[in-house]
């Protein structure tokens, strides 16, 4: 007896043996199941639309309703109070904006096309195994202009056409739904998707509801002339005339309208998003390529003919999950969003870039350059804008102290006082275009058909 509960003592110690390697192997198995994966890159998201002044938006204190569902996203992301384009055109904006340099340094200083040897944002990010596509609906960006590199899908589709000269387009419904099935297509691998909704760029003509939402009779008359030429100076460019319709009232009205319809598409985008999992793990920035005259200066329902703030005072908004809240006053650029986008992914810093990473706490102070046509050039600096009429040494100049006057109400280029800060903003601004980072040579001059010539004349863009 005693030999078998010797045994049986034995065969317990080795179940026991076997149970606690069992445990430890289990615990193991679990402690390596429960490690967290790693987290996956974020998506970037690149909203841009067309001749959007920051003003017209709610959240940007305007007191018309333009713009609920953009307002809500705000409420819940990082805005930038002054933010800036690099240029009053679409062409020379999108490709600073996209390359990360400034128009001098990318040679594209109107509508026209970007060298091919400049590495785009979308180029990066397909380096780095992003899926890449856009969706855009402006003429200037179709493709054979450069601004498709790097796009595995560049849908410059328009089989619509404006009410008013009856050229090809796509309004933000279309647009909408195509950016909807590609977001569908990509949602599983990280991706990178730029948007460029053409409303509300000119002529003004939302549809149905919305061109009857914002008249106000209310409002004391303000009688335009019409002029005969695509220039808004003093009166409604020939692109931009709606019938017989003189008042200006009338034409803000329509402006706001096209912000309306535009914006109810963005919530059918972001609710797209937010259906398909994807809106905590995109990184959506939110911006214009440039603004709109709207009686500043004398210029009316016109851009690309100066360098005010009502033609480069952008909005920008930026979300990522719930990392990124609150309003910034810092005074910020296009130029910032390309590291900006880098860093966030965590993806290597090209060396050149210039631009600061806007989700630090505390920016450092830049300069703010833009561009128009090479004719004309503009630098901010400690909140002071120079704008310079041909060469910053030369030719007319007019200074404006934007942290008092962001409207540029009151000039003060013939204060004698004024003078030396000018000079110094001039020579600053000389300094920052002697400096070429990228060096790249302008494309080779392509030559233009008679319908493109006719088509961006109409589009407001040859002056």
């Amino acid at each position: 007896m005693e030999s078998t509960r010797l045994m049986r003592n034995a065969e317990f110690k080795r179940m026991g043996l076997a149970a606690c390697v069992a445990l430890v192997l289990g615990t193991a198995t679990c402690v390596l199941c429960a490690r967290p994966r790693r987290e996956k890159r974020p998506n970037v998201l690149l909203i841009l639309v067309d001749t959007l002044r920051a003003d017209h938006l709610g959240c940007y204190g305007y007191t018309r309703k333009t713009s609920p569902n953009l307002d809500r996203f705000a409420q819940r992301s990082m805005l930038f109070e002054t933010c800036f384009s690099h240029a009053p055109e679409t062409g020379p904006s999108c490709a600073a904006l996209h390359s990360g340099f400034l128009p001098h340094e990318t040679k594209v200083l109107c509508n026209g096309r970007m060298p091919g040897n400049i590495e785009t944002l979308a180029e990066r990010l397909r380096k780095h195994g992003y899926r890449t596509a856009a969706v855009v609906c402006n003429y200037v960006l179709r493709r054979g202009e450069g601004y498709e590199q790097g796009f595995e899908i560049y849908d410059d589709t328009m089989n619509e056409r404006e009410c008013v000269r009856q050229l090809t387009e796509r309004v933000a419904r279309p647009a909408t739904d195509r950016a909807m099935a590609l977001l569908a297509q990509f949602k599983d691998e990280p991706f990178f998707m730029w948007i460029h909704y053409q409303d509300p760029h000119g002529p003004y003509t939302p549809p149905g509801e919305y061109s009857g939402m914002f008249v106000d009779s209310a409002l004391k008359p303000k009688a335009l002339r019409v002029n005969g030429n695509e220039s808004g100076r003093g009166g409604i460019p020939s692109y931009q005339q709606l019938g017989k319709h003189r008042d200006f009232h009338y034409y803000v009205s329509q402006y706001d309208g096209e912000i309306r319809y535009w914006d109810g598409q963005f919530g059918r985008l972001l609710e797209a998003v937010t259906k398909l999992g994807l809106y905590d793990r995109t990184l959506i920035v939110f911006s214009a390529d440039h603004g709109e005259g709207m009686g500043e200066h004398d210029l009316y329902f016109s851009h690309g003919e100066n360098l005010h703030t009502s033609m480069t005072h952008v909005p920008l908004i930026i979300r990522y999950g719930r990392r990124l809240r609150g309003r910034r006053g810092e005074f910020v650029q296009h130029n910032d969003l390309v590291p900006t986008i880098l860093k966030a992914l965590g993806l290597p810093m090209d060396p050149r870039l210039g631009g600061r990473d806007l989700r630090a706490g505390r920016l450092e102070e830049t300069d703010i350059v833009a561009a128009m046509r090479g004719q004309r050039w503009s630098i901010i600096r400690s909140g002071m804008k120079l704008i310079c009429h041909g060469a910053p040494g030369s030719g007319h100049r007019e200074l404006f102290d934007l942290r008092k006057d962001l409207g540029e109400k009151s000039n003060l280029a013939g204060r004698p006082e004024r003078r030396r800060q000018i000079d110094e903003l001039a020579r600053a601004l000389k300094t920052i275009l002697r400096t070429d980072r990228l060096k790249v040579a302008p494309p080779p001059a392509r030559r233009l058909t008679d319908e493109e010539k006719r088509k961006l004349k109409s589009l407001g863009y040859a002056h």
